[in-house]
């Protein structure tokens, strides 16, 4: 039996490609028209995808062959995971690929790149220097963080690598995750806490927390009303994570120092969410707020090596 492979990414491994073509035909999402999309999504057996589309019920009812989704990726929010499951359809992904993701440091390198950016205020030195032409070193003194205490909440695969990065720079670490001993903490030079105490002790409050249904809003107003006035929260695991709105309110209100996030609430690829999202307009007129468009895992190595991964797992599953 032939498969039909119907890819949503514009660029993808040639290694992956070419396994989805030992098992029948493939396609790519962005070189359709708007007929020829809707026949083949009809027809597709396999779906290869990563955030560039949102599979909601409406999306993956019109995929009336699918049998796999194949996702690059850990976090599944951007699949309705209810409806694919009552279809029947597989879903392939890096979720609790435990072996095989911790080689891949990616995103614990951003959590670092936007902990710098954000304590030494490099963004806007940068722009200051390039729209305005101007050289005032003293306008952008920043904090160093040697000596500085960091808190994590989560201490999985990403914040174990963020631990040994903050270590690296003198750091201070603490971090909070129920399913971690206090002993395996230790071994790390980490100390375990409660979460409380995180977002009370830190001078910057990092979050590696895997998005389910049971952590959905799981720091609240409180917490963030917890932290230090000059403190730091960096979120590069999922925005829902957050209360919604909880963030926007903390900095508006100056309960903390400045964030940096990867991600944010109901994330569209359009980029239609910025537009309802008071932090995308509180970046615009605030010098304490970096917002990217979830770039933690993408890189080159990284997208290449998991959609490698993923395709054989997929053809493992088809043979």
């Amino acid at each position: 039996m032939r498969f039909t492979t119907l890819i949503t990414e514009g660029e993808y491994s040639p290694k992956a490609v070419a396994m989805y073509k030992s098992l029948g035909q493939v396609f790519f999402w962005h070189k359709l028209n708007k007929n020829q999309k809707q026949k083949l999504l009809s027809r597709a057996d396999i779906l290869a995808v990563g955030l560039s589309l949102n599979l909601d019920k409406n999306f993956l009812s019109r995929a009336k062959n699918l049998k796999v989704i194949a996702t690059n990726t850990t976090g599944l929010n951007h699949i309705d995971m209810a409806y694919a499951a009552k279809r029947g359809i597989k879903v392939i992904s890096l979720r609790g690929r435990t072996s095989f993701l911790k080689n891949i440091p990616s995103t614990a390198e951003e959590t670092f790149a936007l902990i710098l950016a954000l304590v030494r205020n490099l963004p806007w030195a940068f722009w200051d220097v390039v729209d305005a032409g101007r050289w005032n070193r003293m306008l952008w003194r920043g904090r160093q963080l040697h000596k500085k205490t960091i808190g994590l909440l989560g201490f999985g695969r990403l914040g174990k690598i963020v631990a040994k990065y903050a270590r690296a720079f003198g750091m201070r670490v603490l971090a909070s995750d129920p399913y971690v001993s206090k002993k395996e903490m230790e071994k790390r030079g980490v100390g375990k806490v409660k979460m409380e105490e995180v977002f009370k002790k830190s001078d910057i409050v990092s979050l590696h927390v895997l998005l389910t249904d049971d952590v959905y809003n799981l720091v609240k107003e409180k917490h963030l009303r917890m932290m230090k006035r000059f403190a730091y929260l960096i979120n590069t695991a999922r925005a829902e994570l957050i209360e919604k709105n909880a963030l926007w309110k903390a900095l508006k209100n100056k309960w903390i120092a400045g964030a940096a996030i990867d991600v944010m609430w109901d994330e569209e690829p359009t980029g239609a969410h910025l537009k309802r999202d008071p932090l995308a307009s509180y970046a615009k007129t605030h010098k304490n707020l970096i917002i990217l468009p979830h770039v933690g895992g993408a890189t080159f190595e990284a997208m290449e090596v998991t959609q490698d991964f993923i395709a054989e797992l997929v053809v493992k599953h088809f043979k």
